[in-house]
């Protein structure tokens, strides 16, 4: 009798852990800065997994609601910084890189690659004012990642379970791989060049960048993004962030040619110009 009690009060023991931690997560989730309340769930594929896209027939895309990966009162936008997760003061910037981002921000970002229409991954991918699609292709084993600003550039996540190959030449998006953890899509990344900007706070890279990125979609309107950084000829540490991205229903990416449409004159011209970068 005493064992079938204890083994009674182990069950309901664990029932109530898993229930507590079914309902931390949507609530962790909730009290991010961005997030919008919605009753719609997450569309779902003919495979019953959750779709990053729109809903059958449906259009929309993503688009930014916070957008900084730090807190950061030194930055030119020190404001638009507040709702991030993590200080500055807490990411572990080695000397060299927390004096250049300071420079960087004393400039204005002035000599930032992504005004000038070079493209950039990771976080300032995802950074887009202008909005991006996530794209699903299960028969290809591929994700897509597609944006419209920087000309319309386009990133491919594979799924068929490759590994990241060796004598990897960097890019400006590196090589991603790609699984799905439950309604996760966990994306690996390596192979960066340092020729862009992999955040729009400034905050520089090497190419022993490691990105580990987790999209989940927790209703119909909102995507976190959490993402891990992982450099160490920057950082004597990994660290963490991430924000939030909201739906815009029934829209679509429009075409951007971004040397056409360059809305940044301010930071490609002036005294605080001084890079040689050019579009």
């Amino acid at each position: 009798m005493i064992k079938k009690h204890l083994n009674r009060s182990r069950l309901t023991t664990a029932l109530g852990l898993m229930l507590l931690l079914t309902t931390i997560e949507p609530l962790q989730a909730q009290q991010r800065p961005g997030f919008l309340e919605d009753d719609r769930p997450a569309p779902r594929n003919e495979e019953g997994r959750v779709s990053l896209g729109p809903a059958p027939g449906g259009a929309g895309y993503w688009a930014r609601r916070t957008g900084n990966l730090v807190v950061n009162p030194d930055s030119y936008e020190a404001r638009a910084t507040l709702n991030s997760p993590i200080h500055i003061d807490d990411v572990p910037l080695k000397d060299w890189a927390r004096t250049l981002t300071n420079f960087r921000h004393d400039l204005y970002l002035a000599s930032e690659p992504y005004t000038r229409c070079k493209p950039a991954g990771g976080p300032r991918q995802i950074m887009s004012p202008y909005g991006f699609e996530i794209v699903d292709m299960p028969d290809l084993d591929r994700v897509y990642i597609i944006t419209t600003s920087n000309a319309m550039t386009w990133r491919v996540i594979f799924m068929d379970g490759r590994e990241h190959p060796e004598n990897l030449r960097p890019s400006y998006f590196g090589h991603s791989i790609g699984h799905w953890e439950g309604d996760t899509l966990v994306v690996d990344t390596v192979g960066f060049n340092e020729k862009s900007w992999f955040s729009r706070d400034g905050l520089p890279t090497t190419t022993a960048l490691h990105l580990t990125e987790r999209y989940s979609r927790p209703n119909f309107s909102t995507l976190i993004y959490d993402v891990t950084i992982d450099d160490p000829g920057a950082y004597d540490a990994p660290w963490d962030s991430g924000f939030v991205l909201g739906w815009n229903e029934g829209e679509e990416l429009f075409e951007y040619v971004c040397q056409e449409n360059n809305v940044s004159p301010d930071a490609m011209i002036g005294d605080g110009r001084i890079s040689s970068i050019a579009p």
